[in-house]
């Protein structure tokens, strides 16, 4: 059984000893501090929170409502079987709010069911719709038709009712039912076949559909189910199609079904709502069809109001307040308070035989009971379960849980579980007692801070000073860095007017300073290549004041006022390339700050979770009955006894991750860097086996042979989809090949703390040392033989660490091998020394020293190494050296390679095993040459150690010496994949082929994985119905526990609901609100309306959904003729589907509307000279190609061009008429951002069915997408490059273009315009100066996407690093609506807000970029001479010309701005605390996702003054109706927010601010200017009484000019 008590411990103490070894200190004060900092209950883990769920209050059963006549006679007849085996029980009580769900349908009502996970929400819906079909089916009237209509958000939904269906109609013909997905065939034909393929009995063989189950689309438009299941994407594809209009027109529709209706928010709320007008609009009797809504639980009935509101706006009906219905919590009366002890839960968690157990205590209430009841009825008599249910009426600690239940008995935390999971089992008329699911919490770290006086103290909240209980020691607290390989401490910050003070991370361009803490003068040795020791980097800082200045300069003057005993030494740290920081006192590593990256940690986590995890099942049966067939007992049994049955279980568990490219990522990186673990597991191992054996000492060959051997036998590296079948060649050599990867990956990194040397499991020897190490044992060197075998060992190890090794004849790498091993895809190589170009060749490495033009030497630790241990000088060593190379190497060649089978590996642990560590650095090593540390930079001696047994501690070797050897398949699932792939993984998963699915939001709704007992969140979720939905995903089976674990990232979100847990578990869940007045998303809508329109007419358009007709035989004219004729009928479809308010704007009465489809820009019309655009220039190079005969390039452009056009002729299949107009922005996408563009993998696959969807929103695009970005997606790595043209344009036509002011002279204030910049300037859009022509840069906007380039790579180890940031300007609109202002008098002063639709704001990249103007090829860099287009052929431009452009997208939304008439708003620091407080306190008090709403400021000139307004806007480009809420004439609104954003601020202990209060990952730039207490003083100036001062609320005026 699955320990969840356990488990969260060993994934709390795995996670800290992780933390612990990757930061591994050398000071063992600080070292001690930070464990006691880790362990203090709270701060890396909290919970796990016990969740008890339970049941609810039943009514009346289905027969007693027959008998009522409230409910068809026609129930009994439904299922023609034993009661125990119908899915709709005729005698179980149904839940209160499934009977009134089923009684108020049966009177017309429209319903919002607004119940709890696992209530029985389908039955609320699905009861109303069958006794309205028997009913029918007892009036004689049920004829074909649909009758209801069931819309979920995803096909997975869909698919999971499906099965309930089955399993209910498979014995009543007369109800016919049916799926329409996107995975639902045409024909007939193919329709049974993938049935057949995906559908089995018990004995495997393929089963046929029930006769009332339509499984085609075909059949489906000749006979239209009853019941049909859709997601809202296929019923808009269902809506265009002309045939599936037979579906519509035949309708007798009553219900539409709207499932889990809490999702229906923001763009996919407004698509939804528009989709459900269009449909009423298209049936013939809209009034009679009713609507359910179901939905998690939305609030009380304080909450009416909205949820009608919500209700309303969706469906464009009326609902009325009795048709909300609500669940109601079970809780029976308990019939007496026993006490039994705990072990009786004990036994009965073991026990097969309950109804022993319960005699035996005397505690069976209920004879003749099933074991649910037994035990139901036992739960009734005990006073510990009544305990339960009062202290566990909300999410509780198991600790707080089990010290409240041992008030009546002594439990232990085991005993509490078993409690628990008896409890789970109970269950009375199919209800379960209570439904138990544990929630386990981590967070991330944000730093460690230090003091650097004695005591040292260490913290891992951010604070600037410290004061002791005692008020006797103040000190500075300075951010703290750690050496990654010695361990030593710096501290981190910037000097600014003599003080050090805290800088933030702000990715890859990180100004902050390292400071190296040093202990003694010796404690820099060598100084670092090429830099000269003049002092310069000498710093002295106080301990107490933080004040800081060069050592020179305080023999001088002194420092500050305290005393010297509190000044500390440094060492400032240059640093190199990328911000690296190298640590001068070993060399080797760099100083890194306490942060962990979210990759790696969540990686940790995910792997000890999966480790808990059991992968057996033990079964204890009871004694052995004599045979019942025969009537005798075997004479062979001998004494009945119960045995164990153990049955192997798949590990398995849900990953979600908030971002797809997050979830894409963590799928290669998870496995990948879970095949480093067994790669190293089984190194362990087999050192392990020859320790076991008392051997000491094997060659690097042979330990490969048996580590291979290990490998296959455990089938560590089988594929995912072979199974068991793999072919055994193919396994062996894919073991083979990991177990050379594993030997010269640790060989590589044998000098790191986290290697397997450094663990003592086993070190390397080179053969050749033994037989020369002789000539240092006589004169004049008269080194013992120990130590002249360890110093040429060293002098190798020294070549090893090169990365000029390989494992000779017996296996070559691979370029991903190389680049995973050696961080390079180039082989490494010796050469004797470096001069000339090889100096220059980052792959070449010198053995000899190097000498300056001044003659002494560069840095070389073989020369320090041998002067060192032989007290001879540079020259001598340098001779050695090459004395070593000839007759030891033996190199044949200028360039040399080490064969790794020329080494040993002798194993730790034996009686020859050595092994020793400094005691000043703390590194390990085997190779001892007079006790002087192996680390040439450091002065430090050696001494003996048993670090193989010191390893308990140590993260990775409880990781390595874990017995689990079986792979971790882990697949991305999310919306990039193509739709047949996103199948095949969830059907793998549902099959236990693949262990984890790492998930977006694709699987976050009512899917039912069966087992599946455990979900893993990267993040915490949006909102609670996010959590509650993700959660549910585990412990759906009978009688299990689920158990969920989630990762709080450093965001002011997540830390908040890591602090208070329970808001996120059980909290409430808001009613959605939006307005259905986005222009983009309203404009699909009609195009979609059209398009159904000329389709119905024009089916040979259509063309079965090809694209060809369209695009390459003149459909698309054809179109433009139908439209131009104004036909009356559209005209009127268009009326009633489209809201009233909105029908002068888009220009709906005369057709306006046609000209943003089809006129010169219309989306369209771009799409389609794209594509033929696009085909022309293949034909052109088709044709160049043969004229100048060369046959192998046309017949490659030939393919290209059939395959891209996939014309009649062409015989290469089709492509989708509805996915391209989808992915061209056409039609409606349902959720997915409004303004998307792709980066397209593979231009020739466009259209295909298994090609990737990687789309995103503009606003993201130019930042995620921008050229040189990379994207993962389904183990591949793809990097943008192209920037896609505009079709029938060349040149400096090909783009849309922009003009940019970064910061206006005058003011400030950044400005945009797409119109061009004359000679004299342009006004500044704040201030009105003028700004000079010289000022503006040219931006490009990219609105035909990006392309990749030719080919995918390997996914990395480390996260795509390309650092691609934007910026977002408020620029405003002299169209823009006005729809309220108001100006307020608060406490003496102004306050203006003002909300605004369709006003305007720009995304600007911060990258610069050469752009290719004919085929778009793009690069930071410059464009190469000889480079391709997009697709892999030489591009026309040969001479590299380009032009300079940043990114940009302008995009129009909802806005609302804020304008505090004070001259503090003018402090930019001040402000921008201000804007992100106000985006918080939105966000929470009213329910709106974060990522849903942004801000920034904007300079206003107010009383003669400029002072920063507060913009806030959406994020969805039209607008979703977020922002303007904080708008309302008494100003309440505004106040609410206020009061949560104080709270945000107020509520939080930092000093300045932090990630649980203004701080998160996309305004990393601007940490350091963010202070809470600047932003709580500012915003409790405005709490008060809103006096309106003279109005002007402002609805459907003309367009105003933006106010300045």
């Amino acid at each position: 059984m699955f320990d969840p008590i356990k488990a969260s411990k060993e994934i709390k103490d795995s996670y800290i000893d992780y933390i612990t070894t990757t930061f591994d200190m050398a000071d063992t004060d600080y070292e001690r501090e930070f464990r006691k900092e880790l362990q203090t209950d709270g701060m890396v883990a909290s919970g796990p929170f016990l969740d008890i769920g339970g049941s609810y209050e039943t009514g009346h059963t289905l027969r007693e409502l027959i008998q009522a006549q409230k409910a068809s006679i026609l129930f009994e007849n439904l299922e023609p079987v034993a009661e125990k085996e119908r899915e709709l029980k005729l005698d179980r009580p149904l839940y209160q709010h499934q009977e009134t769900a089923m009684l108020k349908a049966d009177k017309g009502e429209n319903l919002v069911v607004t119940t709890g996970t696992g209530s029985g929400k389908t039955e609320s819906f699905l009861l109303p719709i069958i006794n309205h079909l028997l009913r029918e089916q007892e009036a004689g009237t049920l004829s074909a038709g649909v009758r209801a209509i069931i819309i979920y958000p995803m096909n997975a939904l869909a698919n999971d009712q499906m099965k309930r269906m089955r399993a209910l109609f498979k014995n009543y013909p007369q109800i016919c039912y049916g799926v329409y997905n996107g995975n639902t065939e045409h024909t007939q034909s193919k329709a049974l076949a993938e049935y057949h393929r995906t559908y089995h009995d018990e004995a495997g063989e393929p089963i046929d559909p029930a006769p009332n189950e339509i499984i085609s689309r075909e059949v489906m438009q000749e006979r239209p189910p009853h019941i049909l299941i859709t997601n809202y994407s296929m019923l808009e594809y269902m809506m265009l199609r002309p045939k599936d209009d037979a579906v519509f027109s035949g309708a007798k529709l009553k219900f539409i079904v709207l499932d889990e209706a809490h999702i229906y928010k923001g763009a996919t709320g407004m698509e939804t709502s528009l989709l459900m007008r269009r449909l009423r609009a298209r049936i013939s009797e809209p009034d009679s069809v009713q609507y359910i809504l179901t939905s998690a639980t939305l609030g009380g009935p304080d909450a009416d109001g909205d949820i009608l509101s919500f209700a309303e706006k969706l469906c464009g009906v009326a609902f009325q307040r009795s048709g909300i219905i609500r669940s109601t919590e079970k809780r029976p009366a308990m019939e007496d308070f026993l006490d039994f002890a705990p072990a009786l839960f004990e036994e009965l968690q073991r026990s097969p035989d309950i109804s022993s157990v319960l005699a035996r205590y005397h505690a069976d209430f209920a004879p003749v009971g099933s074991e649910g009841e037994k035990l139901y009825a036992l739960f009734l008599h005990s006073r510990l379960f009544a305990l339960l249910r009062k202290v566990a009426h909300q999410p509780i600690t198991v600790a707080q849980l089990r010290q409240a239940l041992s008030e009546i008995c002594p439990m232990t935390n085991e005993q509490v579980i078993s409690f628990i999971a008896v409890c789970a089992r109970a269950e009375k008329d199919g209800a379960n007692l209570i439904k138990p699911r544990y929630h386990f919490f981590v967070r991330a770290l944000e730093g460690a801070y230090i003091t650097l006086a004695s005591p040292k103290h260490l913290f891992l909240h951010r604070k600037h000073s410290f004061t002791s209980e005692n008020n006797k020691i103040d000190a500075a607290v300075f951010e703290a860095a750690v050496c990654t390989d010695c361990g030593r401490m710096a501290i981190v910050g910037r000097e600014e007017v003599g003080a050090l003070h805290p800088s933030a991370r702000k990715g890859l361009d990180d100004p902050s300073d390292f400071y190296y803490l040093k202990d003694s003068a010796e404690d820099v040795l060598i100084d670092e290549e090429d830099c000269a020791d003049d002092a310069t980097n000498d710093f002295v800082i106080c301990s107490v004041c933080g004040a800081i200045s060069t050592e020179a300069d305080t023999k001088f003057k002194p420092l500050c006022e305290h005393s010297e005993s509190n000044y500390r030494k440094l060492r400032k740290i240059e640093q190199h390339k990328n911000h690296v920081a190298r640590c001068p006192a070993c060399g080797f590593g760099s100083f890194r700050r306490f942060y962990l990256g979210s990759e790696a940690a969540t990686a940790v986590l995910g792997t000890e979770l999966f480790e808990q995890l059991p992968n057996e099942e033990v079964t204890i049966t009871s004694a052995l009955k004599e045979n019942q067939n025969s009537g005798r007992r075997s004479i062979f049994a001998g004494t009945a006894q119960p045995q164990q049955i153990r049955k192997k279980l798949m590990r398995q568990f849900l990953c979600f991750s908030d971002s797809r490219s997050e979830a894409a990522f963590f799928a290669s990186y998870m496995e990948r860097s879970y095949d480093e673990f067994l790669r190293r597991r089984g190194i362990w191992h087999i050192a392990e086996k020859y320790r076991n054996s008392g051997i000491e000492k094997v060659s690097v060959f042979q330990f490969v042979d048996e580590l291979s051997r290990y490998f296959e036998n455990n089938r560590s590296f089988a594929e995912w989809d072979a199974g068991e079948n793999q072919d055994v060649g193919k396994l062996s050599a894919a073991s083979r090949s990991n177990a050379w990867v594993a030997i010269l990956n640790e060989m590589f990194n044998a000098r790191r703390g986290t290697s397997l040397v450094s663990m003592g499991v086993l070190s390397f020897a080179y053969r050749r040392n033994a037989q020369v190490a002789t000539a240092f044992q006589g004169d004049p060197y008269n080194l013992s033989s120990q130590d002249a075998i360890a110093l040429l060992e060293l002098l190798t190890q020294d070549a090893v660490f090169s990365g000029a090794i390989d494992a000779g004849k017996e296996y070559t790498l691979t370029a991903a091998e190389r680049e995973y091993i050696f961080f390079t895809p180039s082989a490494k190589k010796l050469v004797l020394l470096r001069t000339g170009d090889s100096a220059k060749q980052s792959w070449i490495s010198g053995w000899r020293g190097r000498k300056r033009p001044n003659g002494n030497y560069y840095p070389n630790s073989r020369l320090v190494r041998l002067t060192r241990a032989l007290g001879i000088s540079d020259d001598e060593a340098d001779a050695i050296l090459e004395d070593y190379w000839t007759n030891v190497f033996k190199a044949e060649t200028e360039e040399f390679v080490l064969d790794a089978n020329d080494f040993d590996i002798c194993i730790g642990g034996t009686e020859g095993a050595k092994f020793y560590r400094c005691k000043k650095c703390g590194r390990v090593t085997p190779y001892n040459v007079k006790k002087h540390c192996a680390s040439v930079k450091c002065a430090g001696m050696l001494e003996p150690c048993d670090p193989l047994k010191d390893s308990a501690m140590n993260h990775y070797a409880r990781l390595y010496s874990s017995s689990h050897s079986e792979p971790l398949y882990i697949k991305e699932h999310t919306a990039q994949l193509a739709k047949d792939q996103q199948t095949r993984y969830q059907e793998a998963f549902v099959q236990k082929k693949i262990n984890a699915l790492s998930c977006s939001t694709t699987f976050e709704m009512g899917v039912d994985v069966g087992s599946l007992e455990t979900v893993y969140m990267r993040d915490v979720p949006p909102s609670p119905s996010n959590y509650v939905q993700r959660a549910g995903r585990a412990g759906r089976a009978k009688h299990s526990a689920a158990f969920v674990m989630t990762y709080a990232k450093l965001s002011s979100h997540d830390f908040t609901y890591y602090d208070d847990p329970t808001a996120m578990i059980s909290g409430k869940i808001k009613a959605p609100i939006f307005e259905i007045e986005n222009e983009k998303i309203l404009n699909r809508h009609i195009f979609a309306v059209a398009l159904s329109s000329f389709f119905a007419q024009h089916k040979e358009v259509y063309a079965g959904d090809n694209q060809t007709v369209l695009l390459n035989e003149g459909g698309y004219e054809l179109l433009k003729e139908y439209l131009n004729t104004q036909p009356e009928n559209l005209r009127q479809l268009l009326l009633r589907s489209i809201p009233t308010k909105m029908h002068q704007r888009l220009g709906i009465a005369d057709f306006g509307w046609i000209n943003r489809l089809c006129g010169e820009n219309g989306v369209l019309e771009i799409a389609v000279k794209d594509f033929r655009g696009t085909v022309a220039e293949m034909e052109k190079e088709l044709l160049a190609c043969r004229r100048r005969h060369d046959d192998e390039a046309a017949g490659v452009w030939s393919r290209t061009l059939r395959n891209f056009r996939c014309s009649k002729d062409d015989n290469a299949g089709k492509k989708s008429l509805i996915g391209f107009l989808v992915r061209n922005n056409v039609l409606p996408k349902y959720g997915f951002p409004v303004d998307t563009v792709e980066l397209i993998p593979d231009i020739n696959a466009v259209g295909r069915g298994r090609a990737l969807q990687l789309a995103r929103d503009l606003q993201m695009a130019i930042a995620e997408y921008a050229p040189g970005a990379e994207v993962v997606a389904d183990g591949k790595m793809y990097v943008s490059r192209y920037i896609r043209k505009m079709p029938g344009k060349n040149a400096d036509a090909a783009w849309e273009k922009g003009f940019y002011c970064p910061k206006c002279p005058t003011c400030g204030q950044p400005n945009f315009t797409k119109d061009p910049v004359a000679g004299g300037g342009r006004e500044c859009v704040s201030c009105h100066t003028p700004i000079k022509r010289l000022s503006w840069r040219k931006t490009l906007e990219p609105r035909m996407g990006f392309c990749a380039e030719k080919e995918a790579r390997p996914v990395p180890m480390h996260r795509p690093e390309h650092d691609f940031k934007t910026d977002d300007y408020y620029i405003g609109d002299p169209h823009r609506n006005l729809i309220a202002k108001q100006i307020f008098e608060v406490n003496g002063r102004a306050l203006q807000i003002e909300s605004t639709s369709n006003d305007s704001l720009v995304v600007i990249g911060q990258t610069d970029y050469k752009v290719c103007p004919d085929c778009g090829y793009a690069s930071e860099t410059g464009i190469p001479l000889e480079h391709k287009n997009s697709r892999g052929y030489r591009c026309v431009n040969k001479e590299g010309n380009s032009a300079e452009y940043r990114l940009s997208h302008d995009f129009k939304t909802d806005v609302a701005k804020i304008t505090f008439v004070t001259q503090e708003a003018a402090d930019i620091n001040v402000m921008l605390s201000v804007l992100y407080a106000l985006l918080e306190g939105l966000s929470r008090e009213m329910g709106i996702e974060r990522t849903d709403i942004k801000g920034c400021l904007f300079y206003t000139s107010e009383d003669g003054c400029m002072i920063f307004s507060v913009v806030l806007y959406d994020a969805v480009a039209g607008g979703a109706g977020h922002v303007r809420r904080i708008v309302t004439a008494d100003g309440q609104a505004f106040q609410r927010v206020l009061a949560k954003a104080i709270s945000v601020v107020d509520n939080c202990d930092c000093d300045s601010s932090c990630y649980r209060c203004l701080r998160n990952y996309y305004n990393q730039k601007i940490h350091d200017n963010l202070n809470r207490n600047q932003a709580s003083a500012f915003l409790h100036q405005w709490v008060g009484n809103m006096n309106p001062l003279p109005m002007e609320t402002i609805e459907s005026k003309p367009p105003a000019k933006p106010e300045v």
